[in-house]
C-alpha cells in the first residue's frame, strides 16, 4: 500500500528576465514558494575578521545583494544582506535611497 500522493504543483510563473532558473518554477507546491531570485553580487569586508567553516577552511566576511521576487509580487524587490545569514528586503526605492546615502557618506567622506 502506498502512502498518500502528493499534492500537484501550481502552475509555472513568468519568471522575470533576471531570474536565475528562468523556467517557471514548476516543481514548487505553493505559489509562495515560487520566488525568481537573480545573481548575487558580494563585497568582502577587509576589516573584519575571516570565519571558520565548518570544514575547517574560513571564509571573509561579506555583504551580499541580489534582486528577488516573488511569485504574487508587484514588483521586485532588493535583498541586501551580510555573509547570506540575515539581511533585509527592500523596495527598488529604498534600495536607490540607501546606495545613494552610501554614495554620499563615500564621495563627501561625511561622518
Amino acid at each position: 500500500m502506498s502512502g498518500p500522493l502528493p499534492p500537484p504543483a501550481v502552475a509555472p510563473i513568468n519568471c522575470q528576465p533576471w531570474c536565475g532558473v528562468g523556467d517557471g518554477h514548476p516543481d514548487e507546491r505553493t505559489r509562495e514558494d515560487q520566488w525568481c531570485f537573480g545573481v548575487e553580487h558580494r563585497v568582502d569586508l577587509s576589516a573584519e575578521a575571516t570565519e571558520p567553516l565548518s570544514d575547517g577552511n574560513t571564509q571573509q566576511q561579506y555583504l551580499n545583494t541580489y534582486l528577488l521576487r516573488q511569485a504574487n509580487d508587484t514588483a521586485p524587490r532588493v535583498f541586501v544582506g551580510h555573509g547570506g545569514r540575515s539581511g533585509k528586503v527592500a523596495t527598488l526605492e529604498e534600495a536607490r535611497r540607501f546606495a545613494l546615502e552610501i554614495l554620499t557618506r563615500v564621495d563627501g567622506f561625511e561622518v
